[in-house]
């Protein structure tokens, strides 16, 4: 059973260097994590810009976390206290992006597929998230893979979105479902139109 999680590891990180880096990161940034506004701000910054995709802003509250950086990219966005980003499967934030406390990203999803190994050695899918420009995302969501939220949407607090939001669309719940447009248009009337 060792042997084959000591694969698997090794699948993760092609080399010594990229898991070298991956724990460097993680010490590095765990130093600057929780450092409270406004001068925690601007270290976190300062540590994650050598190791993030891309990274356009200083608006990084207390207690962000990133999982597989190297694979974050954010834009001029803000990202609230306690967001969780597990960019296994690579996380893209465009501009302009509004993101409540507590919300969680995760772009990988365990493999599950063979009844005769333990799930724990059968790896993760990867399953990317796109966040277009100017989006709101209440506290407490949580975001799952293969998933484009499109410019000026809005979701409500404490939704799980499993699915791509349509531009402009409000939605909420669990999972998450359109609640209406912000021009005030009614989903049905739009889900009505599409099939015409």
């Amino acid at each position: 059973m060792y042997k084959t999680l000591i694969s698997e590891v090794r699948k993760a990180f092609a080399s010594p260097w990229q898991l070298l880096k991956r724990y460097l990161f993680l010490t590095l940034y765990g130093v600057f994590k929780y450092l409270p506004t406004p001068f925690g701000d601007v270290l976190r910054w300062l540590c994650l810009k050598p190791f993030l995709k891309r990274l356009h802003t200083f608006w990084i509250k207390e207690g962000v976390t990133f999982h597989f950086p190297e694979n974050i990219s954010v834009g001029a966005s803000a990202l609230n206290e306690f967001t969780f980003l597990n960019g296994y499967g690579g996380i893209e934030i465009g501009d302009n992006v509004l993101i409540g406390a507590n919300s969680m990203f995760f772009s990988a999803d365990h493999v599950f597929d063979d009844v005769n190994a333990p799930i724990i050695l059968q790896g993760l899918r990867k399953k990317p998230i796109v966040v277009k420009d100017n989006v709101f995302i209440g506290c407490g969501v949580t975001v799952l893979g293969n998933v484009t939220i499109n410019s000026g949407a809005v979701i409500g607090a404490g939704s799980v979105v499993t699915t791509d939001v349509p531009e402009n669309a409000i939605m909420a719940g669990v999972p998450a479902k359109i609640v209406r447009y912000r021009n005030g248009t009614d989903p049905a009337s739009v889900a009505t139109r599409g099939r015409l």
